[in-house]
């Protein structure tokens, strides 16, 4: 009977451990473990709507069901321009497009669309951030201006339509819009020039 006692000690260290430790079999706590395989993301810095802190746009602030009605299907028209599952409404066809069907003063609709349940990042290149950024009703709504960088996660189930555009200053009505796209967390930027009513581009 005196012996009984000794034999719950081991027992009762290991439940000690895996309580109050969260020990794991060879011993390295489980917090730890998650902690090197998912590494906490770093904080976003710089001003809203800038290339090291895009503009969020979530499921929430799609345009629902979408334009044309009904939905907007998940692939791309002829006259679209496709970036992996980022789709420029029209893309192709605004070099030669006349500007007065999207907008007036430099200020035009542009609207994005984005596959089900994907994540798509677009920034303006570096030289042509002075003269055009990206004209978002939301942002106006947050107080924020000057976008030249915006993020746009779409609904899981359902193909995201964004309405926005693109709003030329300094007196420019047309140009050739040098843009990066990053899809998720891919370290990939791809670079795409994009034609308002500018005719051909260098590539």
């Amino acid at each position: 009977m005196r012996g009984h006692p000794l034999l719950l000690v081991p027992a009762l260290a290991v439940l000690t451990c895996s309580v109050l430790a969260g020990c794991t079999p060879a011993g390295t706590p489980g917090g730890a473990r998650r902690a090197a395989t998912s590494p906490p993301r770093p904080a976003a810095s710089g001003r809203p709507g800038s290339p090291t802190n895009p503009l969020a746009l979530s499921c929430a602030e799609e345009s629902f069901p979408g334009y044309p009605d009904p939905p907007v299907p998940p692939r791309a028209r002829p006259a679209d321009l496709a970036i992996g599952p980022l789709i420029i409404v029209n893309g192709k066809r605004l070099a030669t497009a006349d500007p007065a069907g999207y907008g007036q003063h430099g200020t035009y609709k542009i609207p994005l669309v984005v596959l089900p349940g994907r994540v798509v990042t677009v920034t303006i290149a570096a030289p042509a951030r002075e003269w055009v950024a990206i004209d978002n009703p939301y942002a106006h709504l947050r107080g924020v201006s000057d976008v030249t960088a915006a993020t746009y996660r779409s609904c899981p189930h359902a193909t995201g339509f964004f309405a926005q555009g693109f709003a030329f200053s300094g007196g420019r009505v047309r140009g050739c819009v040098p843009l990066e796209v990053r899809i998720g967390g891919e370290p990939r930027v791809r670079h795409v020039t994009l034609s308002l009513f500018a005719g051909s581009c260098p590539s």
